[in-house]
């Protein structure tokens, strides 16, 4: 699998790469829970705990010294996150070329009833139809749409924010053992809503 345009020993369709992927995630939990309790001196030791937890899952996900030809050297936690997108993205690619090689090809008579079906979609058909000549036929009324901002508009764009959300939710729970850490977030966050509001 090619990811970050590295090729590594990884494909999740064989089942013993997946089987590793399970204990990784499982490893990375513990660790986690044990970096959640590790007394932290501020928010680059917060961020340099994650990016060690991602690499040290990264490495045994992909093999050794994976995230070292990734370019990870522990003190970018953005970087981190784009390796997670780009095995993520590899994945389900890989996954989709399954999906599309499933399609079997439709023979003449399966052919057939998917025609009649999609034009029984198109044209309805009714006992009245062609007993008033006279009477005009009304022009068919465009669609009313309506952009929603509030949702993503891709499947993408769910995933990338749903992955933004749960690093949050990551960032945040390591930040709850840190009162200091807490504090200056909250400042942060009064500053800014300050700015905006003025």
């Amino acid at each position: 699998m090619v990811i970050c345009g590295q090729e590594f020993e990884f494909s999740a369709l064989n089942a013993n790469d997946l089987d590793r992927m399970d204990a990784a995630q499982q490893h990375m939990q513990a660790a986690s829970d044990r970096e959640s309790k590790r007394s932290h001196t501020g928010t680059a030791d917060i961020l340099r705990g994650q990016c060690r937890l991602m690499m040290g899952y990264f490495d045994e996900l992909l093999g050794e010294g994976a995230s070292e030809r990734l370019g990870l050297d522990g003190n970018s936690f953005g970087a981190c996150v784009r390796v997670t997108n780009a095995i993520k993205e590899a994945i389900a690619a890989e996954q989709a070329t399954v999906k599309q090689a499933a399609a079997m090809p439709m023979n003449r008579e399966q052919r057939r009833a998917a025609a009649k079906q999609q034009q029984r979609k198109q044209k309805p058909v009714s006992r009245s139809e062609g007993f008033h000549p006279q009477v005009a036929s009304r022009p068919a009324q465009q669609p009313i749409t309506q952009t929603n901002t509030f949702w993503p508009d891709t499947e993408a764009e769910t995933r990338r924010k749903t992955d933004q959300l749960i690093d949050a939710r990551q960032a945040v729970n390591a930040l709850r053992d840190d009162p200091d850490a807490m504090q200056q977030l909250a400042e942060y966050a009064l500053q800014l809503a300050s700015e905006r509001h003025v």
